[in-house]
């Protein structure tokens, strides 16, 4: 941008006959020192760090981050002092966290503003990675005091590990899918997966009827699988945005 102001201005004189003018030529020259003294201030800027960043977006956005998690929170604490079993249930609640993450991380697209978070300074991956870790802290919170609800209705803490692996699994597995579909600009599916999120829960409260062995201790080893299996999935996303990030390029759809 600076070198054609530079190109544009000396063309300009140029085509006015003002090359042979000694104080046309000074004239120029020093406007040529001006705009690279400028060019140098430019470049000499200090970048904002990612935490600083990451405070910003927490002005932005937290408001809509913690409101939707602390309203899915509360429908499911009220639905779950109704439930018997309810540690079973827990697959049928986690997922409801990861889907009220959606309208944040899409807000852009929704907005049609993906081409301009693009060309910003912080790239698209930025952004994502900074929504994504506040939305994990308002998840941990939600977790814990589901977890902690479960506690109180049991009056009993045994099976903790087991209860922690009903959450965690589902959510990481709503959570590798969104990602990805995201990275795959696979904007006409992100409504049909949003459908499928919710009816999972459908399909964890008919497992936890039907299938009530796998709520057992015996079956803590096919738990601990799944974490392992969708914990390596969404940690792979979580490095592509760290390195989209490094490198400055977006990450998702751009409309």
């Amino acid at each position: 941008m600076k070198n054609r102001r530079i190109e544009e201005y000396l063309q300009s004189s140029l085509r006015q006959g003002e090359k042979g003018s000694p104080g046309k030529i000074e004239e120029t020259a020093a406007g040529c020192i001006e705009i690279m003294r400028r060019q140098g201030e430019y470049e000499e800027e200090e970048r904002t760090g990612f935490w600083q960043f990451l405070s910003d977006v927490l002005r932005f956005e937290g408001p809509a981050i913690f409101g939707l998690q602390a309203g899915v929170l509360f429908v499911v604490c009220l639905q779950a002092g109704f439930m018997e079993n309810v540690s079973h249930y827990i697959p049928v609640f986690t997922p409801l966290f990861a889907l009220a993450v959606m309208p944040v991380l899409l807000r852009s697209q929704f907005y049609k503003m993906g081409e301009m978070e693009a060309a910003t300074r912080a790239s698209g991956a930025e952004i994502i990675l900074a929504k994504l870790i506040l939305a994990g802290a308002a998840n941990l919170i939600g977790f814990t005091v589901l977890l902690g609800l479960v506690v109180r209705l049991q009056n009993s803490r045994e099976n903790m590990g087991q209860m922690i692996l009903y959450g965690l699994v589902p959510y990481l597995v709503c959570m590798s899918a969104i990602l990805r579909l995201i990275r795959l600009r696979r904007k006409e599916r992100i409504f049909a997966w949003a459908v499928v999120t919710a009816g999972s829960c459908v399909g964890w409260g008919l497992s936890a009827n039907t299938l009530s062995w796998l709520y057992e201790t015996s079956a803590a080893g096919i738990w601990i699988v799944l974490f392992v299996v969708f914990t390596a999935f969404f940690g792979k996303e979580i490095c592509l945005i760290w390195e989209m990030k490094r490198e400055g390029k977006p990450y998702g759809i751009i409309d």
